[in-house]
């Protein structure tokens, strides 16, 4: 399992805006909780949803099967990623629904497996199927809210609405005022991927066909899971870029890989880094995992602890491919 957290300074940006009120383009918010003079009080603040990093991926995800040949359907390689949801989906791809006898259904593991070998976003991003006989593939990849930084009671961020206006003089068209909301931030977020679980049905029933191809395309999946992580590690998701490209700098970040279930310290602290290197040993113990790995790009200055320096997001995924390819290896 690989998870990590980062650290962004991010100024001057209008990655997910939510509404627009008269002629003002909203920012996303959402209410903070945080500790101010032995208090806990809450404060509204500019944050980036989770499902606009997750559809980022996914769609890192359709670029790396392009050049793995790697299967993606037409609707996902165009970004509307429903995933199976309903049966005209399953007839444009020719997959037959999931049967049910009595019961039992039995024929859940069949249909996913099918599912997966059309298209890799849904084997790593998981699917929903709410016809008839619903099945679900959960997805292998997580991520929360982009958030400003919470620490010693201040929360390094702020919105402002930016004013433009849009006039046309060869058409002597009146002048178009637009206001759009922008925010700068020290933002974090955590994100977790189960690499081991990608090519792998989650729906339980004795094998069917079209595992084995799966098993041989897993170290492709796989590699594709992970090389889409640079997406996330440099900031690449959000709207509104056109224009409004943010000023983005990755500040510091703490990735660990492990055989056993377990979550990075969010960045709200200067030693998020350094706790996550020792909670996760604690964690190797009490879970009696066999495989810790803990690696940490820092440029604030902080403390790393056991953590392993790597200089840049490009080494941080070189070095994630590298284990991968390994624990396959010993896999078989």
């Amino acid at each position: 399992m690989i998870s990590g957290s980062v650290r962004f300074l991010v100024n001057v940006e209008s990655l997910n805006g939510v509404e627009s009120v008269g002629n003002l383009t909203r920012h996303r918010t959402a209410p903070i909780v945080t500790k101010t003079g032995g208090e806990y009080v809450i404060r509204y603040v500019p944050v980036i949803s989770g499902e606009s990093i997750a559809h980022a991926y996914q769609m890192a995800l359709v670029d790396m099967a392009d050049k793995l040949k790697l299967p993606v359907t037409a609707r996902t390689r165009q970004g509307e990623l429903i995933k199976f949801s309903d049966d005209d989906m399953l007839d444009a791809e020719g997959i037959s629904p999931p049967k049910k006898e009595g019961k039992t259904l039995n024929d859940a593991r069949r249909f996913e497996v099918d599912v997966m070998l059309k298209d890799l976003v849904a084997d790593v991003g998981g699917f929903m199927y709410a016809g008839g006989n619903p099945v679900r593939r959960s997805s292998k990849f997580s991520v929360g809210y982009m958030i400003p930084v919470l620490g010693n009671g201040d929360i390094p961020a702020q919105l402002e609405a930016q004013f433009h206006v849009r006039y046309s003089s060869s058409k002597m068209e009146n002048q178009a005022i637009f206001n759009v909301e922008v925010g700068s931030a020290l933002y974090t977020l955590s994100f977790m991927l189960d690499e081991e679980k990608v090519a792998v049905p989650s729906n339980p029933g004795p094998q069917v066909e079209g595992e084995k191809r799966l098993q041989e395309q897993k170290m492709n999946r796989v590699e594709a899971a992970i090389k889409s992580l640079y997406t996330v590690l440099t900031g690449n998701f959000g709207g509104k870029r056109s224009r409004f490209l943010p000023s983005m700098e990755l500040k510091s970040a703490v990735v660990t890989v492990t055989d056993f279930p377990f979550i990075t310290e969010p960045g709200h602290s200067n030693d998020y880094i350094s706790l996550t290197g020792d909670r996760v040993k604690k964690a190797k113990d009490v879970l009696g995992g066999k495989r810790v790995l803990t690696y940490a790009i820092d440029r604030e200055g902080l403390n790393l602890g056991s953590a392993e320096r790597i200089s840049d997001p490009e080494d941080m995924i070189k070095r994630l491919l590298e284990e991968a390819k390994k624990s396959l290896q010993n896999v078989k």
